[in-house]
């Protein structure tokens, strides 16, 4: 088994899908909270422009980890 290697696409891919997991949970657990604690017109802002914010860094999240595997693919063909 080869060590790890932090340079490499594909453990590049799987450290940002977690990354994208951990902060998904954590968006959906703010926002739960937010509007739990406070069901106001505000509060219900606030979780749709936290909602939107996550939507965008993961829809980024995607593109980047789709280009490492494209990437990896690419390498191992040359």
């Amino acid at each position: 088994m080869l060590p790890f290697n932090p340079f490499c696409p594909i453990s590049a891919a799987k450290i940002t899908g977690l990354k994208a997991t951990v902060i998904l949970l954590l968006m959906l657990l703010m926002k739960s909270k937010l509007l739990r604690v406070k069901m106001s017109l505000l509060g219900s802002l606030l979780g749709l422009l936290m909602l939107t914010g996550f939507l965008i860094s993961t829809g980024v999240l995607t593109v980047v980890a789709g280009g490492a595997v494209l990437y990896a693919a690419s390498q191992k063909r040359s």
